[in-house]
């Protein structure tokens, strides 16, 4: 095997390992069954929700990854990052707060269908979709404030968490680039070659072998996890995505006290 084609081998088996494990550990979260959980509020179903969507996209990530198509990942990786700077941001709040926040964060989608469904009808077309029971759920929204803020913008609800999650937000700052049709997502694929032609080309992702990306799932997971027990879920119910994870992270972790 020639030094090159060597160099070569061990690069790309790295991203290859630990993309098996992103799914594998991915894929045991979103087969726990939460069935029996009685909602009381809507804080678990929209923090179980944003743990199940990270775990969703993680698996698009490793399979892009795993396909040589890390670059096209960003619109899942930014998810990913979305969702565990929201469940840290969620955890470090009060119960009370936790509650309106959620409340906050389903108004703020409600709000967003409807105004599409309006839209679409201005324009004459027929919206299938009834909005009637979507619209009965009552919730508790403070009409203005910090909390209204931290959803609106991801900034606010970053600088507001516990522990600001920095690296994260500047993660996920980076990848909003490539999630979007921005000059920077066009220059990446379409660079100038010597300052005169077009040439073609793709963005280096920032974790080329996932390796934070598997920290990032046991952030996930464990502020999942910590935000349930705190909900008053009986442990062994709150913990059943976390054992999950467990059993197929080799780096899972416990939030700590």
């Amino acid at each position: 095997m020639s030094g090159k084609k060597s160099r070569e081998k061990r690069n790309i088996e790295p991203a290859l390992v630990n993309a098996a494990i992103v799914q594998r550990a991915a894929r045991a979260v979103l087969t726990v069954d939460m069935s029996d959980v009685v909602l009381h509020d809507f804080v678990p179903q929209v923090v179980v929700g944003l743990c199940r969507g990270a775990a969703a996209q993680s698996i698009a990530v490793a399979t892009l990854t795993r396909a040589g198509q890390a670059s096209s990942a960003a619109p899942n990786r930014r998810l990913v990052l979305e969702s565990a700077i929201r469940l840290i941001w969620l955890r470090g709040l009060s119960k009370a707060d936790r509650h309106a926040a959620a409340s906050v964060m389903l108004e703020a989608d409600r709000k967003d269908t409807n105004e599409t469904l309006t839209y679409l009808e201005e324009q004459g077309q027929e919206t299938p979709f009834n909005p009637a029971e979507m619209n009965a759920f009552e919730l508790d929204v403070p009409t203005r404030g910090l909390l209204q803020e931290q959803v609106r913008k991801l900034r606010a609800a970053v600088v507001g968490s516990e522990s600001e999650p920095w690296s994260l937000y500047a993660m996920w700052r980076e990848e909003t680039k490539f999630a979007h049709p921005s000059g920077a997502l066009a220059g990446y694929y379409a660079p100038t070659h010597d300052q005169v032609h077009l040439h073609s080309g793709t963005p280096d992702p920032l974790d080329p072998d996932l390796e934070a990306h598997q920290l990032i799932q046991c952030l996930t997971v464990a502020a999942t996890e910590q935000i349930l027990k705190d909900e008053g879920l009986p442990p062994e119910v709150a913990s059943r995505i976390a054992d999950a994870f467990r059993a197929q992270s080799p780096l899972a972790f416990d939030w700590p006290e």
